[in-house]
């Protein structure tokens, strides 16, 4: 059901002929109310009701129609004179052709207001509404409207035209709103909400309150207009302005039955302060429905686009969560639950770190969040979260925090990145060029860098190194104390190389025993025996294979072979088989040594 004036359907259309039929025989109609309610008595105000329906009927016509029209609203309006004479109520009117020109009039100055459309949500606007459609035409057409009242029933032309002008003003503000609201909504949705229980009940609860007042209280306007005042804050605009019509059908046929008494006065204009308190008696419930509907039009369409971006959010294609002040989860997206299994109502509330391994739920509250707060963002945190099923999801996570007028951090929106296939993919790659025990390069990456360094030598006349070492009586450990202990001495071999070698050197593991070192960038052979010498000292310590106080302690050794490029190869094969060559010499010749690679004669 529309909740609002359309646009679309204010706009002028071509309409059929009996659409038109339709609109003038409730104009005929209304006029006839106006008539039947209206004290008749000579030089009386007449408040007419019919002008708004005509001119709205023309406002949905293109002007090309309105020739059509216009005979049409003409005869409906006689045609209502015609029915209330033969009641017996008055003569004949012979103003019909200034009312038809009142339409006119209001049509042709509200179709240039291009927010004619906003008139049921803005006060502004109603105002300006009211303005065209009511103030403006009933002045402007008022010494008109007196003189043809003078012609037939005589009086006073000042007298007719001031109750004219009254008589038309208030009946334009009592009818012109419920017009278009009927207009913008459809008769049938008009209705549907018009007829409503609670609307319904408001409206004859309204309707008591009116009659009670103006029968027991001696100045009744202000509780008259209440009823109206609670409708408004309470049902929707076609029921508001419905109950405004009414009120002021209520309060025309009370003057003219004598309940509400025009107060005598020697002047001229003394009955219009009278019917200015009808007025204002209509108007506080108009502006107080108008602003309420234009309120909970902007809060509905506050909750929409909060709807809307919430749904964004959720249905966005990346990994996306957000936390409160406290760290608690108030939003995530679908991937997010999708990615580590979890439903929503699973989720929400709970602090993020829930859903973390232990080491990164502790980062996140005791390092990650505080930071985040106090900078207002962090980039490419590394964190694993814990599937539903266990798993363990490696993410980066990316935030930036939101702050209210106080500066109070409100919330976060991160960003996650799924990388546990890259992680694998890289340790994978990882382990496929380095050991797994020691974590030195193996020898696929051995093989790569001596091609590099040969390449590059040769380019440029330099020289390097390749260092072979095999640790003196290994076997020996194995057997003696098991393969595990073993293992930690080849571990802290390992260390004790990476921390005797240069920046720029490398040390790698082939298996077993067996270590490779490049010395890159040497002078010569003397720089190389003072290189080999610190390396034999660093592997020449006892170490401890263990940590507790039984933990055994074994003298380290080892013999080192060493070939020099160009002199000893200038291809990887050959200085890794000369270096190998060399080592063996020194292990024939009493181990613990460094031997370098002799050509043979």
């Amino acid at each position: 059901m529309p909740t609002e004036p359309s646009p679309e359907l204010l706009q002028a259309q071509p309409r059929s002929v009996p659409w038109m039929l339709r609109w003038a025989l409730v104009c005929g109609l209304v006029g006839l109310v106006s008539l039947l309610v209206s004290d008749g008595r000579h030089g009386q105000v007449m408040v007419w009701l019919a002008n708004p329906v005509g001119a709205v009927a023309l406002l949905r016509l293109p002007r090309r129609q309105w020739p059509m029209m216009l005979p049409t609203l003409l005869a409906s309006s006689w045609a209502a004179y015609i029915v209330n004479a033969w009641l017996g109520n008055a003569p004949i009117g012979v103003d019909a052709p200034v009312q038809v020109l009142e339409m006119v009039l209001v049509a042709v100055l509200l179709s240039y207001m291009p927010t004619l459309y906003r008139a049921g949500q803005s006060a502004v606007v109603l105002a300006q509404v009211l303005l065209r459609g009511a103030l403006l035409p009933a002045a402007v057409l008022a010494p008109l409207g007196g003189l043809v009242c003078v012609a037939v029933e005589g009086g006073d032309w000042h007298v007719q035209s001031l109750n004219w002008f009254i008589g038309h003003t208030i009946g334009a503000v009592a009818v012109l709103p419920l017009a278009l609201a009927v207009s913008a909504k459809r008769t049938r949705l008009a209705l549907q909400q018009l007829l409503e229980p609670h609307a319904l009940g408001m409206l004859f609860a309204g309707l008591a309150v009116t009659l009670w007042a103006a029968t027991s209280l001696p100045k009744p306007f202000v509780i008259m207009g209440a009823p109206m005042v609670w409708m408004a804050a309470r049902t929707g605009l076609v029921a508001t302005f419905a109950a405004n019509a009414l009120l002021a059908v209520c309060m025309a046929v009370l003057i003219r039955q004598g309940v509400l008494v025009v107060p005598p006065t020697s002047s001229w204009w003394g009955d219009a302060l009278f019917y200015l308190s009808v007025l204002a008696t209509l108007l506080p419930g108009l502006f107080l429905a108008v602003m309420s509907e234009g309120q909970r039009l902007a809060l509905q369409v506050l909750a929409d686009s909060e709807a809307k971006a919430k749904d964004q959010y959720f249905q966005t294609p990346a990994m996306l969560h957000s936390i409160d002040a406290q760290g608690r989860i108030v939003q995530m997206s679908r991937l997010w639950l999708e990615t580590l299994g979890y439903t929503e109502a699973e989720v929400m509330g709970r602090h993020v770190s829930d859903f973390m391994t232990p080491d990164s739920a502790r980062q996140a509250r005791e390092v990650v969040i505080p930071m985040a707060v106090r900078n207002g963002r962090c980039d490419n945190i590394e964190y694993q979260l814990r599937k539903k099923d266990g798993s363990v999801c490696d993410v980066l996570l990316s935030a930036i925090w939101e702050y209210d007028s106080q500066h109070q951090p409100v919330r976060s929106l991160a960003v996650l990145q799924d990388v546990t296939e890259k992680k694998r993919l890289e340790a994978r790659s990882h382990f496929a060029e380095h050991d797994a025990l020691t974590g030195l390069p193996n020898r696929v990456l051995l093989q790569d860098r001596l091609k590099m360094l040969c390449a590059q030598h040769s380019r440029h006349s330099g020289v390097f190194a390749v260092g072979f070492l095999d640790l003196d009586h290994f076997k020996e450990v194995n057997d003696s104390y098991g393969h595990d202990a073993g293992d930690l001495l080849l571990k802290a071999v390992a260390q004790r190389l990476q921390s005797s070698l240069r920046a720029s050197d490398t040390v790698c593991r082939l298996g077993g025993d067996e270590f490779v070192m490049i010395f890159s960038a040497v002078e010569g052979h003397e720089e190389l025996h003072a290189v080999a010498g610190k390396l034999m000292a660093a592997i020449n310590q006892p170490c401890t294979l263990g940590s507790g106080p039984d933990a055994p302690v074994v003298e380290v050794s080892g013999s080192l072979g060493m070939a020099v490029f160009p002199a000893h190869g200038n291809d990887p094969q050959t200085l890794l088989m000369h270096a190998d060559q060399a080592m063996y010499a020194a292990k024939r010749s009493g181990r613990n040594r460094c031997e370098f690679y002799r050509t043979k004669v």
